[in-house]
C-alpha cells in the first residue's frame, strides 16, 4: 500500500501517525443504502471475578474512558479516542484524518458471530476469497463469494 501498488486498504488508525511522508486519506465503508460505517472492536478487557485488585482495575478502566485520558493522553499522542463524543478535540483537529476516523468509529459496529474468525480472519476464509477474486480476478464473483461468507456466519 505505501509503495503505491494498491489504491485502497483497510488500515488501522494507529498507523496514521507512524506513516510519515506518505499521503493517505481515510473514509468509512459505504453502506448499502448510503451512509458509512466501519468495523470497530476486537479489543476487549475485563476484570476477573477472582481478582484481588478488582477495585483498582475498575478504577483504571474508569479513568481510561475519562475525558482526561481520552483527550490528554490518547489524542495528544496522535491516537484515536474510544468515545465518539470526544471525536473532535483540540488534538484531533490538527489532522482531519483523525477526526474522520474518530467520527466514523462512532457509527461503527462490532459484528457478533461465533464464526467470525472463520468467515473473515482465517487464512482461507471466504472474505479473503472475495477480496482476492475482486482484486486479482475479474470481479464477477462478489455476490457468490459474499454468499460464502453468509453461509459460514450462519453455521
Amino acid at each position: 500500500f505505501t509503495s503505491g501498488k494498491i489504491g485502497i486498504q483497510p488500515y488501522p488508525a494507529s498507523l496514521l501517525s507512524s506513516t510519515t511522508g506518505f499521503d493517505v486519506g481515510v473514509g468509512g465503508l459505504p453502506g448499502i443504502n448510503g451512509g458509512e460505517s466501519t468495523f470497530v472492536g476486537g479489543d476487549g478487557i475485563g476484570v476477573s471475578k477472582d481478582s484481588k485488585k478488582a477495585a483498582q482495575a475498575w478504577s483504571f478502566l474508569s479513568w481510561m474512558m475519562s475525558k482526561s485520558a481520552q483527550v490528554d493522553v490518547l489524542a495528544k499522542d496522535g491516537d484515536v479516542v474510544s468515545r465518539s463524543d470526544l471525536a473532535n478535540n483540540q488534538y484531533s483537529q490538527k489532522d482531519p484524518r483523525v477526526v474522520a476516523v474518530n467520527t466514523v468509529a462512532g457509527k461503527g459496529d462490532t459484528p457478533v458471530s461465533l464464526n467470525f474468525q472463520q468467515a473473515y480472519n482465517a487464512a482461507n476464509s471466504p472474505w479473503l476469497t472475495l477480496v482476492r477474486n475482486a482484486v486479482f480476478g475479474d470481479g464477477t464473483s462478489v455476490k457468490k463469494d459474499n454468499e460464502g461468507i453468509t453461509a459460514v456466519l450462519a453455521q
